[in-house]
């Protein structure tokens, strides 16, 4: 049985030097999911792996040049990536490790202070899943999102330590978005959270 690599695995894979000559590829049996820019999510099993990309089977007909998501079960997080190619159940798929920007905001009341740190999120009628932390204010926070949410769509954000509390969807670019959350969270709350996720 193959060793399963972990997401930190696959996106150190995204890093490393390419040349001209195809990347040497690995052979796997992982599963997992992907998720379409749409929320859409759909099972897959990964067959093959390689520094820039791996070949997967799924019963969803994918189109080349469609963006995603990829997900193995029991690793933290998510990998982009492109479609290359499709063809009877069997697609290629390209990693593709530049974060899209992040949209000009209006002024803040808070300043935003940068980290990066995990959370957990939750959509309504949602299982909940880890997701990556970019920054966060005593009123809200930027993040990666698995599961791609609606602008104004309400989600349930949990830190290690503290009962789950409610934002709303600020702003959504590609898997990318700002969340305003309902309630701002106390000064001293606020610095606990900050050493945790420090820690």
């Amino acid at each position: 049985m193959n060793a399963r690599p972990s997401t930190d695995r696959l996106r150190a894979m995204q890093s490393e030097p390419s040349s001209n000559d195809r990347q040497p590829r690995r052979v796997v049996e992982l599963k997992g999911f992907g998720v379409l820019d749409d929320g859409t999510t759909f099972a897959i099993s990964v067959v093959d792996l390689s520094y820039d990309g791996c070949k997967v089977q799924t019963d969803l007909a994918l189109i080349p040049g469609l963006t995603l998501k990829v997900s193995i079960l029991g690793a933290k997080g998510a990998v982009p990536a492109v479609v290359r190619w499709y063809k009877e159940g069997v697609a290629g798929l390209r990693f593709n490790p530049e974060p899209e920007p992040a949209p000009k905001q209006t002024p803040r009341d808070h300043e935003r202070i940068e980290l990066t740190a995990q959370l957990s999120l939750r959509r309504a009628g949602r299982q909940q899943y880890a997701a990556r932390l970019f920054d966060i204010t005593p009123t809200g926070c930027r993040v990666e999102f698995i599961e791609r949410p609606r602008p104004e769509e309400r989600l349930w954000v949990k830190f290690d330590g503290l009962d789950a509390f409610e934002a709303t969807v600020r702003w959504v670019d590609g898997f990318y978005g700002g969340l305003e959350f309902v309630r701002p969270i106390y000064p001293a709350v606020f610095d606990m959270v900050l050493a945790r996720l420090r820690a």
